[in-house]
């Protein structure tokens, strides 16, 4: 199509039809559509404009005695192509649903044209679609473009014109007026994006409680929409809290599902916006694309909360979760609970991070620990425990752990619903995302063998934890008291021993404790042990005698063992205590107590030190009793390994 223009009506057509030989009537048809569509009136400037002609027709676009129905009718007639002015009403930019139409009023005009034998509907005014553009001085209407309008389907033009002939309709059933005026306003966007209506028919929804309106869109696209709510007193809110909090939406599979229960009868104005995900478009923003009324004519009892306050209005896997390639078997977005715990899996074609939030509207804090995840492979298995009957948000963020990206991006989110009457122990605060693996174990290439879940209950206070480790690595770990933040490092012991780490963990009383593991590759010299996996244990009952366990040194976390003792008890008379131990790379160990020295023996098949270990009782008290090695030739230079207090 030409943007140029034209001495004469002739001229015009020859630039437009004739001088392209185009044989092709639809061709043709939508060449002069689109022309029309486009073309600014005030640019038709024709040398002269006699009375009766063609170029008078097209002038009096920019006095309105023209409409552009029969502007195109003109264009068709003199290109050869048989069109008609069809009469009716129609539902522009300021149509509301349930409006009816007055005799004289939104009174309109388009056509029909006659192509390959069949009658096709054509409105080129309606394709010129209004939008508010940014300008120096201020916004300022501008006009896109919409094929919409172009050989529209009568099935979906009635949604918008109403023919004063019905046969203009060319529908079996006809609409009635009636009809036409309850139907939903769906806007060309809502078309152009393959969407149809699967539920409500009509724009009134009439809801008694709890209403579902479902919509449909192709499988093979993939949506952004969102939604607003506004009562029929024009505000958003209700009592503090926006409308839209009282409706969940759900895009899942083709299939558009927005769950709505108001807090207050009345009507509410309910508008659903939509985009393509193509960040391609450089203008690709949300457009509306179909309007209802809700009705509400009564309220549930007792009165509904809102959906939890998650990050989106969209509920289940979001875009960015099918942008890192996941994938689930779990399809609706609200799973319910048995017996108070919900479970549910997301397959990642490489292992990838997850964080998780859970929230609820009656409580502003999250519920750090009710959610965890253990990863085997690419399968990543979540468990969510309600802390109580009701609701709950549950935010997923995921992050490739190749990238250098520090930023987790959301994922997905699920309604977590608890019908049950359960008795969850309800667990401290923590902050979020403290719980779990943490983003360096997966970089170092290190497993969960024992205690995949970060939050343990246990009927005992001794507990043994062991990870798996695919390079030569240093462990240390802290231990505190959750509600006092007393800590406890003392109560817990380290031993390394091939691939394996093994976390000898003897809690000295009943209660909560945070257990942070960290770690770092023994050829890192920066001084950096970041953090690889934090638990939260939950002890019963006291089972053993907690005995703080030796101080560990630097040298005893790359790659030591002891076999006993592991604790030594305070010695009223002279005792003897057997070592037996595994230091690799040692060519000297030796115990020191109070600066009495005793050599250990090497069992170089077993790569074992023994010996026995004489302690006497001091009138002083206090015994140390420590653990010596020599690494190098130089025999004069020790490190200390473990120190023990009596």
């Amino acid at each position: 199509v030409c943007d140029r223009t034209y001495r004469s009506f002739d001229t015009l057509l020859r630039d437009l039809v004739f001088s392209r030989n185009i044989q092709n009537d639809t061709v043709k048809a939508r060449i002069l559509f689109q022309w029309l569509a486009t073309m600014k009136p005030q640019n038709l400037t024709f040398d002269s404009v006699d009375i009766g002609s063609p170029e008078e027709t097209l002038r009096g676009l920019q006095t309105q005695r023209t409409t552009y129905a029969m502007a195109y009718n003109t264009l068709c007639k003199y290109s050869g192509l048989v069109s008609k002015i069809i009469f009716g009403v129609a539902k522009g930019m300021d149509y509301k649903p349930g409006n009816t139409f007055t005799p004289g009023s939104n009174h309109h005009t388009w056509n029909a044209v006659l192509l390959n034998g069949v009658w096709e509907l054509v409105d080129t005014r309606f394709a010129k679609r209004p939008v508010l553009a940014g300008a120096t001085g201020g916004p300022s209407m501008q006009y896109e473009f919409d094929d919409h309008f172009f050989m529209t389907n009568p099935q979906k033009f009635i949604y918008t014109h109403f023919p004063d002939e019905s046969k203009w309709q060319m529908l079996d059933p006809l609409v009635t007026m009636e009809t036409f005026c309850n139907m939903p306003v769906m806007t060309p966007h809502f078309f152009a994006l393959g969407m149809d209506l699967l539920s409500h028919k009509l724009a009134y929804v009439h809801s008694t409680g709890k209403s579902i309106i479902e919509l449909k869109y192709p499988k093979s696209k993939r949506l952004h929409l969102t939604f607003s709510v506004i009562s029929d007193n024009g505000t958003e809110e209700y009592e503090g809290v926006k409308l839209v909090r009282y409706a969940m939406l759900e895009a899942n599979a083709g299939k558009v599902t927005f769950r709505l229960r108001f807090p207050v009868k009345g009507k509410y104005t309910f508008i659903v916006y939509a985009k393509e995900d193509n960040p391609n478009k450089s203008d690709n923003v949300f457009a509306q694309v179909c309007e209802y009324i809700i009705e509400q004519e009564d309220v549930l009892v007792p009165k509904p909360f809102p959906y939890p306050p998650c990050a989106y209005q969209s509920w289940g896997p979001g875009i960015a979760f099918y942008q890192f390639n996941l994938f689930t078997d779990t399809v609706s977005a609200v799973i319910k609970t048995k017996k108070g715990v919900a479970k549910f899996e997301i397959m990642s074609s490489k292992p990838m991070q997850f964080r998780t939030r859970l929230v609820q509207h009656q409580e502003t804090s999250e519920f750090e620990g009710y959610v965890t995840h253990k990863i085997q492979g690419n399968l990543t298995m979540f468990t969510i425990t309600a802390p109580s009957q009701g609701e709950f948000g549950l935010e997923i963020y995921a992050k490739d752990p190749d990238t250098e990206s520090k930023k987790m991006r959301h994922v997905a989110q699920y309604l977590i619903l608890c019908e049950e009457e359960i008795h969850t122990v309800q667990l401290p605060k923590l902050p979020s995302g403290l719980l779990g693996l943490q983003p360096m174990l997966v970089k170092y290439g290190v497993s969960t063998i024992t205690h995949s879940d970060p939050v343990i209950h246990t009927d005992t206070n001794y507990l043994e934890i062991r990870f798996g480790t695919s390079q030569n690595m240093r462990f240390t770990t802290s231990l505190f008291e959750t509600e006092t933040q007393a800590e406890y490092s003392e109560y817990v012991f380290i031993q390394s021993e091939m691939n394996v780490i093994t976390l000898l963990v003897c809690l000295p009383k009943t209660g909560f404790f945070t257990f942070c593991v960290h770690g770092n590759l023994l050829t890192d010299n920066s001084q950096q042990i970041p953090g690889l996996f934090n638990y939260l244990i939950h002890c019963n009952e006291m089972k053993v005698d907690a005995i703080p366990y030796p101080k560990q040194y630097g040298f005893w976390k790359e790659g030591c063992s002891m076999m006993k003792p592991l604790a030594i008890k305070p010695v009223l008379e002279t005792t003897v205590v057997p070592f037996k131990v595994r230091i690799p790379r040692a060519t000297i160990v030796a115990v020191v107590v109070d600066n009495d020295w005793t050599p250990l023996v090497l069992h170089p098949d077993s790569g074992v030190w023994e010996g026995d270990i004489h302690i006497e009782p001091t009138s002083q008290g206090g015994i140390k009793v420590v653990l010596v090695a020599s690494f190098g030739d130089d025999q004069s230079k020790y490190a200390t390994l473990l120190e023990y207090k009596l």
